[in-house]
C-alpha cells in the first residue's frame, strides 16, 4: 500500500493533489505543530496578475504550543476578512471560464463562519479530491496516535497505517533517514512533481506554484486533472 503524509494546507498546489493521485491512502498531518507565515492558512493566487497570497487570520496566542488542529480563526466580527478574501477570489477571476462552476462554493463555505482552521482546510481539500475524483482513503494523523518527531514521527505513522511504501515530497530528502526506513520494511519514493504549464488568462508568462483554485478557473477540473497527471514524477529510492 501506497502512503503520502502531508498537513492540512489552506488552498492546496497542484503538487498536494499530484501527491494523492499516486497514493492509495494519505494521512492528513493534523496532529503537529502550527508553523506561522506558512502555507496552512494561506496560499497563492493571482491578484492583479501577480502571485500574492490570500488567507484567513488565525489567532496566534501560544501558537508554539498548538497543532494545526487547535488553531482558531477570527471570527468576521473579531477581524473582517470574509469579504476581503471573497472579493479576493471575485474580482481576480471573475472573468475566468470556470468561476461560475467554483466560486460559488467557496462563497457558501466563507458563509458558514468556520472557526476552526483545520476544519475549514479539509472542507477544501475535499471539496477538490472529489472534483478531481480522486480515489483515495483520508484519515487523520491524530487517529493513528503516534509518536516520534520529524524523520521518527512519518515512520511511525507509515507503519502504523500498514504502508509498505512511503511516498514522500522531495523535501524529506533533508530530514528523513533513509535507513531506519528500509530496516523496518518501508520502501520510500519522492514524489518529484514537475509544474505543468496551463493557459492562464491575461497572462503570456506563466506563474507556478498557486493555488489549485488558478487551475480550476482557467481549465476546469477535468482538464485539471489531466494536466495535473502530466507533472508525475516518482523516484523510487
Amino acid at each position: 500500500m501506497i502512503v503520502a503524509i502531508h498537513q492540512p494546507e489552506h488552498l492546496p498546489w497542484l503538487g498536494f493533489f499530484n501527491k494523492m493521485m499516486n497514493a492509495d491512502e494519505m494521512i492528513i498531518l493534523d496532529n503537529v505543530q502550527y508553523r506561522k507565515r506558512y502555507f496552512q492558512n494561506r496560499n497563492k493566487i493571482l491578484v492583479g496578475g501577480v502571485a500574492k497570497y490570500i488567507g484567513v487570520p488565525v489567532k496566534l496566542e501560544e501558537y508554539r504550543d498548538k497543532t494545526i488542529a487547535d488553531m482558531e480563526i477570527f471570527s468576521d466580527e473579531e477581524v473582517p476578512w470574509e469579504d476581503k478574501y471573497l472579493k479576493t477570489i471575485q474580482y481576480n477571476y471573475t472573468q475566468h471560464p470556470f468561476y461560475h462552476e467554483y466560486y460559488p462554493f467557496f462563497k457558501e463555505l466563507i458563509g458558514r463562519h468556520i472557526t476552526s482552521l483545520y476544519d475549514l482546510n479539509m472542507e477544501i481539500i475535499l471539496y477538490f479530491v472529489k472534483l478531481l475524483k480522486i480515489d483515495i482513503k483520508i484519515i487523520k494523523a491524530s487517529d493513528l496516535s503516534p509518536t516520534g518527531s520529524k524523520s521518527d514521527l512519518i515512520l511511525d505513522i507509515a507503519k502504523r497505517s500498514g504502508a509498505s511504501v512511503y511516498l514522500s515530497g522531495p523535501a524529506g530528502r533533508d530530514y528523513m533517514e533513509l535507513d531506519k526506513y528500509k530496516r523496518e520494511g518501508v520502501n520510500v519514493w519522492f514524489n518529484d512533481f514537475k509544474h505543468p504549464v496551463y493557459t492562464q488568462r491575461n497572462r503570456n508568462d506563466f506563474i507556478s506554484h498557486l493555488s489549485l483554485i488558478d487551475l480550476l478557473m482557467n481549465v476546469g477540473a477535468d482538464q485539471g486533472r489531466k494536466i495535473i497527471q502530466s507533472g508525475t514524477v516518482i523516484t523510487k529510492v
